[in-house]
């Protein structure tokens, strides 16, 4: 894994830093990332001295320590460690060996994706572990905060659908939304023209794609309009 990992890292800091310059340009002061992992992307968007509250989501018990170790000591951070969905409950938390791909999602099964990933982590299943864990929303985590000149990150392996549902409120004030659309088919029930289609009844439009170096996926940045 420490390889997969080596080969992926500088990509991602590569792909969030052109990230970066583009956000650089816009409006916001405050960062949600749902789906924080290890802080790969918060750590880059730290430098955006303009953004005063950072609010981070991991739900993983072990990714959550590193996550813990790395920024609780930043004032401009707020670290959760639970999930974010469509309702308040508990579920079953997907744990994969490439631990940026576990899941609260149905897996596909028949992914072709899914079957290289498998062979690249010498794993003969599409997760090693499974534990419960705490869900919230968007909308009820932030019922008394401002939302204005907020960017809404969300990095959840296809359960991006449900964490928006979960801030529908919210989205009255959000101004921009950075999606994950990945290329694999990896999970069932998840279609991102499903994604566009609702968050175009909210007022919001496609204004820029960030394709990551490997082609597998790629950011998509949403606007209000």
């Amino acid at each position: 894994m420490a390889l997969i990992e080596k080969i992926f890292n500088p990509l991602s800091i590569f792909h969030h830093r052109r990230i970066l310059k583009y956000l650089s340009k816009i409006d916001i002061e405050k960062i949600i990332d749902i789906g924080a992992h290890k802080g790969e992307f918060l750590e880059i968007m730290l430098k955006l001295e303009k953004v005063n509250s950072f609010y981070a989501f991991e739900p993983q018990r072990k990714i959550f320590k590193e996550l813990n170790e790395k920024f609780s000591n930043n004032q401009k951070v707020t670290l959760f460690n639970y999930a974010m969905d469509k309702e308040i409950t508990n579920k079953m938390l997907k744990i994969n060996k490439l631990s940026t791909t576990s899941t609260l999602s149905k897996i596909n099964e028949k992914s072709f994706y899914l079957k290289i990933k498998n062979f690249l982590t010498f794993s003969k299943l599409n997760f090693e572990d499974e534990y419960e864990i705490q869900t919230n929303t968007v909308d009820k985590i932030f019922e008394d905060i401002s939302l204005e000149k907020t960017l809404l990150k969300i990095d959840v392996e296809g359960f991006e659908m449900n964490v928006i549902e979960g801030s529908q409120a919210k989205l009255k004030q959000i101004e921009f939304i950075l999606l994950e659309n990945q290329f694999g088919n990896h999970y069932k029930n998840n279609n991102f023209e499903d994604i566009i289609k609702f968050l175009s009844k909210h007022n919001f439009e496609i204004c820029k794609k960030f394709t990551f170096p490997t082609l597998h996926y790629q950011d998509v940045l949403f606007k209000k309009i």
